[in-house]
């Protein structure tokens, strides 16, 4: 099932600053339903903040600032392609996890031109997009502590 354009205000605002902040710009609502109970497990995710297309993805974006996107490339209207260049004209440090189902090499390739950090396939490597914010928010925490 997919949703069209839906953005959540649900978060865990309460956290301190110092925790991992993550936007998830997906169509499926029950995928980020799914992206974001795996992220919320992990010690050191702050806020998660979700979007169902581009431009809301986009205002969250501006508005929030996150740490991570995570992105799948097909989405309604404006593509997923076409956010990852917006966002790395704007922001050379955020890091950026494509999670498609469209796992194809020139994607892949296209992907890493346009500045994605991280390139993952839904079906097989869904559980590596969690491996990593645990690894960013680790050595985040590993920072704070120094």
């Amino acid at each position: 099932m997919n949703g069209k354009s839906a953005t959540s205000p649900e978060s865990n605002d309460k956290t301190p600053s110092s925790n991992l902040t993550v936007t998830v710009v997906e169509d499926s609502i029950l995928m980020r339903a799914h992206i974001v109970a795996c992220l919320s497990a992990i010690k050191g995710i702050g806020a998660i903040r979700q979007a169902g297309d581009v431009p809301s993805g986009l205002q969250l974006l501006e508005t929030l600032k996150p740490d991570v996107l995570i992105l799948e490339i097909q989405l309604p209207g404006l593509t997923g392609l076409q956010l990852l260049k917006a966002v790395r004209k704007t922001d050379a440090s955020m890091v950026i996890i494509v999670l498609t189902h469209h796992d194809q090499a020139r994607l892949r390739k296209r992907c890493a031109e346009l500045g994605a950090n991280y390139f993952f396939s839904k079906s097989s490597e869904f559980e590596r997009v969690a491996e990593v914010c645990r690894d960013l928010a680790d050595g985040r925490a590993q920072k704070a502590g120094s």
